[in-house]
C-alpha cells in the first residue's frame, strides 16, 4: 500500500510499480511522493546540492533484471484523467546533482507531476523548490515513482536531485481530475478520530465495491493481517476509478489505520 509521509497523498497513491501501461498498481502504505530527471524540453539545467529526505523509495532486489527507464516510460505513469499543460521537461540520462527550472505555473495547471527512474546503483534525493520530497534507493534499473507536487508562489520553480549514479526525469505541468469528497460512511469511521479494525475493513469493503461497479475489481493479496494487500490495474488508475473510489471511500480511514499499524 502507501508508501508515503507528506501532507501531498492523493496523487503520490498513483505510483505505478511496473513498465507497462497494464502494470499493476500495488498499496501497502502512505506513498512516496515521485522524484524526478531532467532533459529540458524548455527551462535550463545547473548543478545543485540538496539535503535530507521527506521519503524513501526503496528498489527493487539486485538478482531481479529490469529494463532501464526511459523519459517515455515515465510520461507514462501520468493518470489518464490528469491533463498535462504545457511542454514537459527531463533528463534523458543524468548523473550527478541538478536542478531544472520549470519557470512558473502556467494557467490552468495546480500542480506539478514529476516522474522518476533509477538507471544505475546510486541514492537519490529529490526536491521542489529546494524542499526535499523524497529519497530513492536503487539496486539498478528501476521505475521508480511519479505523482502531483504542490508548489506556491509565483516562481520560477525548481526541481532538483541530487545523487552519483544515473537517472532519468521527467516533470510537466498539470491539472489532475477534482476527486469526490469522502462519504457519509467514510467521514462518519473518521469522526472520533480514531480507525478500528472494523471499520478499515468496512471502509476497504466499500472501495472494493465501488471499484467492481466502476469495471475495475480490486485483486486482494491477503487480508489476515493488519493491512490488506490489494493491486489495480493501470487502466483502473488511468480511467480515474481508483483515485475517484479511494478518495470516497477509504483514503482517509486507509491512512489513519497505516499510521497506528505501521
Amino acid at each position: 500500500m502507501p508508501n508515503e509521509a507528506t501532507s501531498r497523498d492523493q496523487m503520490q497513491r498513483r505510483m505505478l510499480v511496473a513498465l507497462a501501461d497494464s502494470a499493476s498498481l500495488t498499496r501497502r502504505r502512505p506513498r512516496t511522493v515521485a522524484a524526478l530527471a531532467v532533459f529540458a524540453i524548455s527551462g535550463a539545467l545547473t548543478g545543485a546540492a540538496v539535503s535530507a529526505a521527506a521519503a524513501v523509495t526503496s528498489a527493487k532486489p539486485a538478482s531481479i533484471s529490469y529494463q532501464a527507464p526511459t523519459t517515455a516510460m515515465l510520461s507514462a505513469l501520468v493518470p489518464g484523467d490528469t491533463q498535462l499543460i504545457g511542454e514537459p521537461f527531463g533528463i534523458e540520462a543524468g548523473a550527478g546533482p541538478a536542478t531544472l527550472n520549470v519557470g512558473p505555473m502556467p494557467e490552468g495547471a495546480t500542480e506539478l507531476f514529476v516522474s522518476f527512474g533509477c538507471i544505475g546503483v546510486g541514492t537519490y534525493l529529490t526536491s521542489t523548490d529546494g524542499v526535499v520530497t523524497s529519497t530513492h534507493s536503487c539496486n539498478g534499473p528501476n521505475l521508480s515513482s511519479g505523482g502531483g507536487r504542490t508548489v506556491t508562489g509565483p516562481g520560477p520553480h525548481t526541481i532538483s536531485v541530487a545523487g552519483e549514479g544515473q537517472y532519468v526525469l521527467w516533470a510537466s505541468w498539470s491539472a489532475p481530475a477534482a476527486l469526490p469528497p469522502a462519504s457519509a460512511e467514510q467521514s462518519a469511521a473518521m469522526a472520533d478520530g480514531t480507525v478500528i479494525e472494523a471499520e478499515y475493513r468496512e471502509g476497504f469493503a466499500r472501495y472494493q465495491r465501488c471499484m467492481t461497479d466502476a469495471g475495475y475489481p480490486v485483486g486482494v493479496a491477503d487480508s489476515p493481517g493488519p493491512l490488506i494487500s490489494y493491486s489495480n490495474s493501470g487502466a483502473a488508475v488511468d480511467s480515474g476509478s481508483e483515485g475517484a473510489c479511494y478518495a470516497a471511500e477509504f483514503e482517509l480511514i486507509d491512512m489513519a489505520w497505516q499510521q497506528s499499524n505501521l
